[in-house]
């Protein structure tokens, strides 16, 4: 029966084992798939998949970004994001590089040539995929000095010639003619941008806000028994209406101010919400503010440096005197209250502050 013959992921993995257990675990790696160099060389992107070809996909698939080094010999599959970085500064055979460059810089250039494996990328040295000159399927092309220069074959051919080089290399070096490898052999990680951790998952009111697109205009989350708005909701920077009537809040954070497009603000029935945040004059836009049966027996000052605030309603609210803030709303059209308790002769004054204010009084 004939031996199988290893698929290409079989082989560098077999090779890989040996390579860390003569030289150690600075012989071998992996690149995080989402590592990408700190800018690009083109601002325009393309869409490589259509010269990745099903072998090197499946080899990327079953190992990611592999790199191996023996200390004279070293091979580097860059991830996604290099890959397109490395390929928009590769030039093309036969064509002026002036040519080249204005086509990239205008977002028109029709990529041929995709740089997928290297060993050294500070003069664009390494291997591309791109269509052979005899019939245009894709093949395996050596890259010097940022050019495709000549055709190798198909990838699992062209990857078994370079194990057998690294094998060569690896076997010198247990002659004791080899150098010792130090690491990534492109150095890609040092010249990459931070990788984004990511956030752990959200739980209770902080998922519900998390379901959310954050360019919402408007959340309505009337009824939900959050018990809590979370600093997440800072950054909502596009929210316009806010309705979170009923929802069991007892407190506000101070993210709520960096909502500066919120025009309307519904905080109805919170009956044990006692307290505003001063961040609230901060929301320069507002133009509606519902506090109707609340807790609230006070405002912060900074609610009066509200410019576009129109409507207010303090019904049911457990107030026994005016907020001082509300004689600075000259804007206020209408002021509901429903607090018995608030000496007249101080509502009687609010309404000579406020003329242009419709002030509803409920005994």
């Amino acid at each position: 029966m004939a031996k199988k013959t290893p698929s290409p992921a079989q082989a560098w993995k077999r090779l890989e084992k040996h390579v860390l257990q003569t030289l150690g675990e600075d012989a071998a790696g992996t690149y995080p798939e989402a590592l990408e160099p700190r800018a690009l060389a083109f601002p325009h992107a393309f869409d490589d998949t259509p010269l990745l070809p099903p072998d090197y996909l499946a080899f990327v698939k079953a190992l990611g970004y592999r790199w191996l080094s023996t200390g004279d010999g070293a091979l580097a599959f860059p991830p996604p994001r290099w890959r397109l970085h490395l390929s928009q500064q590769m030039g093309e055979p036969e064509r002026a590089w002036t040519e080249v460059r204005a086509e990239r810089e205008a977002g028109t250039h029709p990529y041929r040539f995709v740089m997928f494996a290297s060993h050294d990328i500070n003069d664009t040295n390494g291997y591309a995929f791109g269509p052979s000159a005899e019939g245009g399927a894709l093949v395996v092309w050596t890259v010097e000095d940022s050019l495709p220069v000549e055709e190798c074959g198909a990838f699992p051919e062209w990857l078994e010639h370079q194990l057998r080089e690294l094998e060569e290399a690896l076997a010198r070096h247990e002659a004791g003619e080899g150098e010792a490898p130090e690491g990534d052999p492109l150095g890609l990680e040092g010249e990459s941008l931070p990788l984004r951790k990511k956030r752990p998952q959200a739980k209770g009111p902080e998922a519900v806000l998390a379901a959310f697109d954050r360019t919402e205009k408007e959340l309505t989350l009337n009824g939900r028994k959050l018990g809590e708005l979370p600093p997440l909701i800072g950054e909502f920077s596009a929210l316009e209406h806010l309705w979170l009537g009923s929802t069991g809040l007892k407190q506000l954070p101070r993210e709520l101010g960096q909502l500066r497009a919120l025009k309307r603000l519904d905080l109805s029935f919170n009956r044990e919400l006692s307290a505003l945040p001063p961040e609230v004059g901060q929301l320069q836009c507002l133009e509606s503010l519902n506090l109707r049966a609340t807790r609230l027996a006070s405002l912060p000052d900074e609610l009066g440096q509200l410019p576009h605030l129109r409507f207010l309603s303090l019904e049911a609210s457990a107030m026994t005197s005016v907020p001082p803030c509300l004689f600075h709303l000259k804007s206020l059209r209408t002021l509901d209250f429903h607090a018995p308790a608030i000496p007249r002769e101080q509502l009687e004054a609010l309404r000579q502050a406020l003329p242009d204010c419709a002030v509803g009084i409920y005994a």
